[in-house]
């Protein structure tokens, strides 16, 4: 496999975040929106959501600007972390407040991600399962899985905000934990896919 490829890549950034952020919880592959899309990583640090997207040598830049569109419905930040070669191209995709991230031989910052306050309440609804939903809500518990959210929807955002913090944190923490007990001093492609194990979920 390509030292290039994604999943090297991929490797690399859970090494830079687990050193840059001891308390992180990281998830990989890990499915938002109604849409059920799926984000490559996604990190929870200090309470706010991180949407990381990979871009290696031989990816595809068509759809970055409207994966970036998506990501800024529902979570808080936005990261792009790519190769050199890719590196104008994205920069032309990419508008104010994302992230941008170089890696080579070390990954270098080109540009900071802001905090997104355009999230979206439906749309982080539907990143959480309505089982979650009717537990949290048991007045509720009749209803569909439409139903709920739409109902829900009458929330605040910030309550919703927490909720789906709260949603991922449950979904991902054991499996990073046991992801952080069998990885040795450094992330190994063959190591990531049990970040992903439990965060492929029914949604409905």
């Amino acid at each position: 496999m390509c030292r290039d490829s994604a999943e090297y890549i991929k490797a690399s950034v859970i090494d830079w975040l687990l050193k840059r952020y001891p308390s992180v919880i990281i998830g990989n592959e890990v499915m938002y929106g109604f849409k059920r899309k799926v984000v490559d990583l996604l990190a929870i640090i200090d309470n706010k959501t991180y949407a990381i997207e990979i871009k290696s040598a031989s990816d595809n830049l068509n759809r970055l600007s409207s994966q970036i569109a998506e990501y800024n419905k529902i979570f808080d930040r936005v990261i792009v972390f790519t190769v050199p070669s890719h590196l104008n191209g994205i920069s032309q995709f990419i508008c104010e407040g994302i992230g941008l991230y170089v890696i080579d031989k070390t990954i270098k910052r080109v540009r900071s991600s802001h905090i997104n306050r355009n999230l979206d309440k439906l749309e982080m609804l539907y990143s959480m399962s309505s089982e979650y939903l009717k537990k949290l809500y048991p007045q509720h518990k009749n209803l569909n899985s439409d139903e709920i959210r739409l109902q829900l929807i009458n929330e605040k955002k910030t309550v919703v905000h927490q909720l789906l913090i709260s949603f991922y944190l449950q979904r991902l923490s054991e499996r990073f934990s046991f992801f952080m007990k069998e990885r040795g001093e450094y992330t190994l492609v063959d190591d990531i896919p049990t970040l992903s194990s439990l965060t492929r979920i029914e949604l409905f």
